[in-house]
């Protein structure tokens, strides 16, 4: 089987709720509208002749110049079948909620977190949204392109004593 054969699979069970489908760069794509984000991750996961048992991947990019800034990209891929599949969601940068995979795809948990703390964006439904690289008290999200370049606190503002912190001159 291949990726083509997965895609016709897809088009002919889900062919109303997807907004476009393509290939870029020998990579499979279907554009949806968030809200069946998780009947296409059910449908992915059961299907017999899927078999999508992996979320490889979850990240997001920022297009500033689109009405629909915002695109959430999700990687599945199916281990028995050797093939993958990209999921893509856009939404304006104010729509900033979106389906959690973690009843699906336990790796979820780790990449919607890294895309809240980076990019600001929710996740409904997940167990424990917190920031994963950042500090709690961070403000913003670094990777919006917004984000201002010359952020970071100057050296007065650094507490030197707290834990983790190496003078320099001792290394």
């Amino acid at each position: 089987m291949d990726v083509n054969f997965a895609l016709a699979v897809i088009k002919e069970s889900m062919q109303k709720k997807i907004v476009a489908a393509g290939n870029v760069n020998r990579d499979a794509y279907i554009q949806i509208q968030k809200e069946d984000l998780l009947e296409f991750a059910d449908f992915f996961k059961n299907d017999p002749r899927l078999k999508f048992d992996m979320l490889s991947d979850l990240f997001a990019v920022d297009y500033p110049k689109r009405p629909e800034r915002i695109e959430v990209i999700y990687n599945f891929y199916s281990v028995v079948n050797n093939f993958r599949i990209f999921i893509k969601i856009r939404s304006k940068i104010d729509e900033s909620e979106y389906p959690s995979l973690t009843s699906f795809y336990n790796s979820a948990n780790w990449f919607e977190r890294e895309v809240y703390d980076m990019f600001g964006l929710k996740f409904k439904g997940h167990p424990d949204l917190k920031r994963i690289l950042n500090p709690d008290d961070w403000d913003g999200h670094p990777l919006l392109k917004d984000y201002p370049l010359r952020k970071r606190p100057e050296p007065e503002e650094i507490e030197m004593d707290r834990p983790g912190y190496i003078e320099l001159d001792k290394i």
